[in-house]
Order: structure tokens, then C-alpha cells, then sequence
């Protein structure tokens, strides 16, 4: 495998959130990986920032400029219903509003990424700080997505670090309408990545598809009726994605919007396939970086793992 450089600017935003992934969650330590790192073209090493093993990020600087990537949640082996359990928690948490100091933000936004964040954005301004003056991207897959849209609003409204563009991957969604709409007012250059069949974007889902969605999840054996409970408590939370969405369709062509009713569908019939089969490595497949998977294939055409 030869690692190749990120031909576009999407491919290398992508390529720092995969890199993000090499910081250890028990050390914090970042080692190079060998595929996507290069593909970034770093122009030095990057700074890794971590705080509580779970929360981290990579600073860094390339020929487009200043990087921040988030990490998302460590990638799960979903081959049991007790590690989907494990790994969907995550994804859902009381809203939590914050109108003063510096970290304000608009409307209520989800109160584990909210908290992620905050562990860590003093850190990241201040690695920021220590580059040379240049624009800044502001990135993030899974988790690190949601992240990467309250962080941004943070550092450029709040920390005087002014914000190029965002790009996220498989970001669920980072807070309600109020947040949402006092985001957009701001961050006007937003572009959020989504795929065929991945369940991450949709949750917290809105409260027209719960009632779909908990029809089928409640069938999964032992942790089903729980998760089920997790979707209905999350009917009144209002969670909206931000930002203009880019759709890997399931033939990995990238369309610049996607139905709703359809992504649901879609991501319905992955979930009832996976319960029948009780093998959830589909999920899995649809939502994580990895070469010869969809959103590397997509986001980057001409390859960075030949």
C-alpha cells in the first residue's frame, strides 16, 4: 500500500480525520499513520490534544493551511447487539444551553459533545496560536463531527480564531434548531458529508422518524427495548444538522442533497437486515474510514491507498 497525497481539498480534510484516529486513547501520544498522514502532506508533525482519554484532537498545518480535526468516537467492531448498545450511546444526551462566557452558544446543543468540546477548545486555540498565521479548517468524522460544528462556533465567536470552512463526516447531529440557525448566520461555509446506509446522521433523529425507527430497534434481542427508550426520551430534543449536505449514494456517487424519507429508508433496511443476520458489521461498513470503504472511496476518487 503507497500512500499518495489528498488530491482535493475534501480528500485531505478527510485524510486529517482518519489521521485523528492515531492519537491513543491512553496516552494521548499521536504516531503517523501510515496511509492517511501523508495524504494530509503535513508540513510538520501535528500536535495531538486529548483531555479524559475520550476527547481529543489534531492540530496541524499543511499547504491549505491550519487543520483542526476532532476525533470521532473509537471505532466500534459491531458484530454483537452489545457493542451497538455500547456505541449508540454516545450519540444521545440531554440538550444543554450555555449563553454567557466562552462557551456560548446558540440554542441547546447535545450535552456530551458540548462537554467534549469544552474539555479541549483552550488547548486547541492555544496549538492554533503556535502555527503560522494561515486560514483555518475545522474538521471532524462521527462524534469529531458534531465537535467540529460546536467547536468551530466557539473558537471563531468566542476565541478570536477565524474559521475558513468546516467539513464534517458522518456528524450526528450537534444541537436543535436554535443552534442550527444561529450557527449557519455565522459559519456560512459548511460542508457535512453523509453516506448510503449510515445510521450516525440521523440520530438524535427528529421526532417525525422516531416512531420508524423504534419499531425496528426495539426487535434487536437483550438491548433493543433500551435503545428503543434511548429514541423515544430524544422525541422533544429537536436535533438538526447544519451545514449543506454532500450524499454518497449507495453506488458511491456524491450528490449535492438526498431526501430525507429516502436516507431513512435506506438506513431502515440496513438496521432490519443486520437484526435478521445479528451481525451489525454493515453499520459499521457504511460509517467508518477506511480504505475501500464508502467514504474514503468517495471523498477521494483517485485513491489514497493504491
Amino acid at each position: 500500500m503507497t500512500p499518495q497525497t489528498g488530491t482535493t481539498l475534501d480528500a485531505r480534510l478527510l485524510c486529517a480525520c482518519a489521521s485523528s484516529y492515531s492519537i491513543n486513547a491512553a496516552t494521548g501520544v499521536y504516531t503517523p499513520d501510515p496511509v492517511f498522514n501523508p495524504a494530509v502532506n503535513y508540513s510538520g508533525t501535528p500536535q495531538p490534544i486529548s483531555a479524559d482519554k475520550i476527547n481529543a484532537c489534531l492540530v496541524g498545518q499543511n499547504r491549505d493551511g491550519i487543520i483542526v480535526a476532532f476525533r470521532g468516537t473509537l471505532t466500534p467492531n459491531l458484530d454483537s447487539a452489545l457493542s451497538l448498545h455500547d456505541w449508540l450511546q454516545d450519540f444521545f444526551e440531554v440538550p444543554k444551553t450555555c449563553s454567557t462566557g466562552t462557551g456560548k452558544v446558540p440554542g441547546a446543543v447535545h450535552g456530551g459533545f458540548y462537554d467534549a468540546v469544552m474539555s479541549i477548545v483552550g488547548q486547541v486555540q492555544g496549538a492554533i496560536r503556535n502555527l503560522n498565521p494561515a486560514p483555518v479548517y475545522v474538521t471532524g468524522h462521527s462524534k469529531g463531527g458534531a465537535m467540529a460544528s460546536i467547536g468551530a462556533y466557539i473558537l471563531s465567536q468566542n476565541l478570536g480564531i477565524p474559521v475558513q470552512q468546516v467539513m464534517t463526516f458522518a456528524s450526528p447531529r450537534p444541537g436543535d434548531s436554535g443552534f442550527r440557525d444561529g450557527y449557519q448566520a455565522v459559519i456560512g461555509n459548511h460542508i457535512r458529508y453523509e453516506n448510503y446506509g449510515d445510521l450516525v446522521p440521523l440520530v438524535p433523529p427528529s421526532s417525525d422518524l422516531l416512531d420508524l425507527l423504534i419499531a425496528i430497534i426495539n426487535r434487536i434481542p437483550d438491548y433493543g427495548p433500551e435503545i428503543a427508550g434511548w429514541f423515544r426520551a430524544a422525541k422533544d430534543w429537536d436535533y438538526q444538522p447544519v451545514g449543506a449536505l454532500e450524499f454518497i449514494t449507495k453506488g458511491g456517487q456524491i450528490t449535492p442533497n438526498e431526501a430525507l424519507p429516502a436516507q431513512v429508508l435506506a438506513v431502515l433496511n440496513e438496521i432490519g437486515e443486520d437484526v435478521l443476520n445479528q451481525n451489525f458489521q454493515s453499520i459499521v461498513n457504511a460509517h467508518i474510514l477506511r480504505c475501500g470503504l464508502p467514504y474514503v472511496q468517495a471523498v477521494c476518487p483517485t485513491g489514497v491507498c493504491a
